[in-house]
């Protein structure tokens, strides 16, 4: 695969708070840059935060060894626009290094809270794209890169953590996408089915790489 240990520049590109970053940082030994419209503040240890856009990377050409892309792509109005912006910017050799994009619509939620139906409108209110993960082969392809990608298995997973519920939740409402009255109840409801043990969603993910000949 992308063999993270041997890239030295590497970029985690939508890298909000630079948690991915902080775990790429930590398997390497080497600092990463974490590019965000707003990058989160104060950055993890050894995390170079950028603000910038996917789309208009402000690197030089052939400058990094490796691009990351983990839940950023669907976003996107234009995801081949920063696939192309990736390859730019990457060494020959170089990869654009997929971590996880999913299809969304194809998200099953147990119990239905709602919660899947809300992220689907956030993307679809962003421009972006439900079904960008079964896309990557051909996307990746288009951009110039030699693609290897793969599915993951699509099984449930079981939610444990109340937390990440409420961290998506007030996404979605400092998105506009909630009201208070439906982010409380939502959120409530959550809550009650992870506590249950009953909470879990099925979501398939994509992930792999494209390398740069």
């Amino acid at each position: 695969m992308a063999r993270l240990s041997t890239r030295e520049k590497v970029l985690d590109v939508g890298s909000g708070e630079g948690l991915v970053a902080a775990e790429m940082a930590s398997r390497t030994g080497r600092p990463v840059y974490g590019l965000d419209l707003a990058p989160g503040s104060p950055p993890p240890e050894n995390v170079r935060t950028v603000a910038g856009d996917a789309c208009a990377l402000p690197f030089p050409d052939g400058s990094l060894d490796a691009v990351a892309f983990h839940f950023l792509l669907l976003w996107l109005p234009d995801p081949l626009a920063a696939l192309r912006e990736a390859r730019r910017v990457l060494k020959p050799q170089g990869v654009a290094m997929i971590l996880a994009e999913p299809d969304l619509s194809a998200r099953v939620d147990e119990p239905n809270t709602g919660m899947g139906k809300a992220i689907a409108g956030a993307v679809h209110f962003s421009g972006g794209h439900l079904d960008v993960g079964p896309w990557l082969e051909e996307g990746l392809r288009r951009a110039g890169f030699r693609p290897t990608i793969r599915a993951a298995s699509h099984e449930w997973t079981t939610i444990t953590d109340p937390a990440e519920a409420e961290h998506e939740v007030a996404f979605l409402r400092n998105q506009g996408r909630l009201g208070s009255e439906k982010a409380l109840s939502m959120a409530a409801a959550e809550r009650a089915a992870i506590l249950s043990g009953l909470r879990r969603v099925r979501l398939p993910l994509y992930y792999g790489m494209g390398l740069k000949g």
